[in-house]
């Protein structure tokens, strides 16, 4: 009998569009076991809002026998919570049940007892106003798994890396390191390699600086940092080249990736062209976990205009990474 993969979703922020979304995928086939792990009383309340016939079927995660077909059904292991949640309004008091939901999901992967996270949007000052050290999905899952985390954001027509994530702008400089650059390449070529099929992947890197520092006169961390990165990396086997101008590189459509120094020198960019069909990979890892490239957009949540794209196309993506990277 084929083995199908088991995937998880955590939805996020209640008061947001992660349950509107999450909803939807009852219209939806796909050849995985999908598994909610959320409060089953919320979706229920959230598909009466939205007019949706949806049936919830509360299942424990780490039984096998699951049902497969999820067409108008979605399985849920429920997240106790007894917080009214108000639709519009994130609150300190969701916190637990996110936090439970995402350490539930993390750890049934960390046991081999599912194959794949795919998480929904959380509102950050949320989960930082009650005490955790919560500066987005892709360092707190790290914290609980391991690993060097790299987000990637990709769609059919691009993928792009961040060398730094989410801290401030007059950090970046000091994070920029020869030795982090060739962890980073290092281990995103591998990924690449195991769990995209990219046989040998070909990395194209940014420059920190305006014109990627014009030769030293406009920053000299090219030449003092990236350069001497690039020319180890390409000793060393690996299909690299750069620094790269920021404001050309994305116009190029010649290599399998972009390396970005910081976070707002890339994302707006593919946000701009494939917003909505994003999906957010966390390489480095030793889980797959992928995610929405989107946030909890509060002001249209419970109306039925949210779009289930980005989500949809996580699940694929996570399913399609499990079949590469272990054969299910």
């Amino acid at each position: 009998m084929k083995k199908y993969p088991k995937i998880l979703i955590t939805p996020g922020e209640p008061s947001g569009i992660g349950y509107d979304i999450l909803i939807n995928i009852a219209k939806k086939k796909f050849p995985a076991k999908i598994i909610t792990v959320a409060n089953i009383n919320l979706l229920e309340k959230r598909a009466k809002i939205l007019n949706e016939q949806v049936n919830f079927i509360n299942v424990n995660l780490y039984d096998d026998d699951l049902p497969l077909d999820t067409n108008k059904n979605i399985l849920v292991h429920n997240i106790k919570n007894n917080k009214e949640v108000k639709i519009g309004y994130p609150s300190v008091k969701h916190a637990p049940m996110i936090i439970e939901s995402l350490d539930t999901a993390i750890k049934a992967c960390l046991n081999k007892k599912s194959d794949a996270i795919v998480t929904g949007p959380v509102q950050k000052n949320i989960l930082i106003k009650y005490g955790e050290k919560f500066s987005g999905h892709t360092e707190y899952i790290a914290t609980k798994t391991g690993g060097t985390p790299i987000m990637m954001l990709h769609s059919n027509n691009l993928k792009i890396a961040l060398l730094t994530t989410h801290v401030p702008l007059n950090e970046v400089p000091k994070l920029i390191t020869k030795k982090r650059i060739e962890l980073y390449v290092q281990i995103i070529s591998n990924d690449l390699k195991k769990k995209f099929g990219i046989k040998k992947p070909k990395i194209s890197i940014c420059g920190l600086n305006p014109h990627a520092g014009e030769d030293g006169y406009i920053g000299k961390e090219e030449k003092q940092i990236i350069c001497p990165a690039i020319k180890s990396l390409k000793n060393n086997g690996y299909n690299v080249d750069g620094p790269h101008s920021a404001d050309t590189i994305f116009t190029r459509n010649d290599s399998d990736l972009i390396l970005a120094m910081y976070h707002d020198q890339a994302l707006p960019v593919i946000k701009t062209f494939e917003f909505g069909n994003i999906v957010n990979t966390t390489l480095g890892l030793p889980i797959i976990r992928t995610s929405v490239d989107h946030g909890t957009a509060i002001d249209i949540a419970g109306t039925n205009k949210a779009n289930p794209g980005s989500l949809i196309s996580a699940i694929k993506t996570s399913i399609e990474i499990v079949k590469q990277t272990y054969g299910k």
